[in-house]
């Protein structure tokens, strides 16, 4: 039997305060550093290195890309850092969803009190769509945004014609 599977990455836009922060991570770390070699004091110039170190480290997590992987019933969303890293952030498995509607359905609007988690792009121009779910091993419910593709929507549709309104 052949298995049903799907993936999708859209890469997430930053709000306009990620880009001023940059700005002003880079303008202290480059004080720091002015500082550190003015001084020639090697406790700053430690602290000045180990400040690039940890900027350097960091950078990643301002460009981030979200892979959504359907198989069988269940989706991973993945985060890629800086086109780099991989880190899994979430599993779930569709036949404990209670919905899978677009995001300003009104078939949503039981559920918007809910956490939400948003592995979507965040633009204004795309379609999300929310899945009403549980977490496995926790009793509370979630409401996840994502941007799925055409092929995604459709496999979700085709197994679970009374969970999906799309």
């Amino acid at each position: 039997m052949e298995q049903a599977y799907a993936e999708f990455s859209v890469k997430r836009n930053n709000p306009p305060y990620i880009n001023a922060l940059k700005v002003v991570l880079i303008v202290v770390l480059v004080i720091l550093l002015l500082i550190a070699m003015l001084s020639r004091n090697g406790i700053m110039i430690a602290l000045g290195v180990g400040a690039a170190a940890l900027l350097g480290w960091y950078w990643p997590r301002f460009n981030v890309t979200w892979e959504y992987v359907y198989c069988d019933g269940q989706i991973d969303f993945d985060a890629i850092l800086g086109q780099d890293k991989r880190k899994s952030n979430l599993r779930i498995d569709l036949d404990d969803a209670d919905i899978i509607a677009p995001e300003k359905s009104p078939a949503l609007d039981g559920y918007r009190h809910l956490e939400v988690r948003d592995y979507s792009s965040r633009r204004k121009d795309v379609i999300r769509y929310g899945i009403a779910t549980k977490i496995e091993g926790k009793d509370a419910k979630i409401l996840i945004y994502f941007e799925p593709n055409e092929k995604m929507l459709t496999l979700i549709k085709d197994k679970y014609p009374n969970k999906s309104k799309l």
